[in-house]
């Protein structure tokens, strides 16, 4: 898959929306259950286990928020077409 940064990667842990990004690449040093959410709500919409050193991607709702319960990284991307 191809895909295009959109802006810079940052570092999450609490909950955050990654410049409000539909779609976001996570990356993850260390095991990590990560969870999307919708923090208005207070709902979790999702969660899944990142095993160490791995990439996927994410897609949500804008306003959704990502976290994990270790530090992973972040980048707002987009499919290249």
């Amino acid at each position: 898959m191809i895909i295009k940064p959109i802006n810079t990667e940052i570092t999450v842990s609490a909950a955050n929306t990654v410049y409000d990004s539909v779609l976001v690449r996570v990356y993850a040093s260390a095991n990590t259950v990560v969870t999307v959410e919708d923090v208005d709500a207070n709902t979790v919409i999702g969660t899944f286990t990142m095993p160490e050193n791995t990439v996927e991607i994410v897609e949500k709702i804008k306003t959704h928020s990502i976290s994990g319960d270790n530090n992973i990284l972040c980048t707002p991307v987009s499919y290249k077409s």
